[in-house]
């Protein structure tokens, strides 16, 4: 007779943590997005248009690491629903700026607040020090990632 071995639960690990914590988030700011009337990328667009207005589309695409036929595609429905306006540069027509309209800066004020309630969300019953600590552990573990990308793994 085969006596069934009980197996204690297994302990979450650091990817099963991110992993839960990532599905999660990326619910709300879902929920939330929808309710401000903006789409998963644009929010990152308007948060970089903020301190970088009147940048190049190329600029955009590099620095919000998104793929540059992606961000024509997200600026254009930004451009639809007013949030931005592109423009020829006077200098070389073929390149465009892109600038945030009055009401692409008043979504950008409702994403941050968004965000802060989020932030409000996540860290609800954690001290000062905690809320510090736990970012603080989270910007290591990107660095320590950050700094292995491009080493054979």
């Amino acid at each position: 007779m085969v006596k069934n071995e009980v197996t204690e639960p297994r302990t979450e690990t650091l990817h099963m943590a991110i992993i839960r914590l990532n599905r999660i988030h990326r619910k709300r700011r879902h929920e939330e997005f929808i309710k401000v009337g903006l789409t998963e990328g644009q929010p990152k667009i308007l948060d970089f248009l903020l301190q970088n207005d009147g940048c190049i589309q190329r600029e955009l695409a590099e620095s919000c690491h998104i793929e540059p036929a992606t961000v024509t595609s997200i600026l254009a429905s930004m451009e639809k629903a007013e949030l931005i306006r592109r423009e020829a540069d006077p200098k070389d027509r073929r390149v465009l700026r892109v600038f945030l309209t009055d009401k692409g800066r008043d979504s950008q004020k409702k994403v941050e607040k968004l965000f802060d309630a989020l932030d409000e969300e996540c860290f609800a019953g954690f001290s000062e020090e905690e809320k510090r600590q736990a970012i603080n552990i989270l910007s290591r573990l990107h660095n320590n990632m950050t700094n292995r990308e491009g080493k054979d793994v």
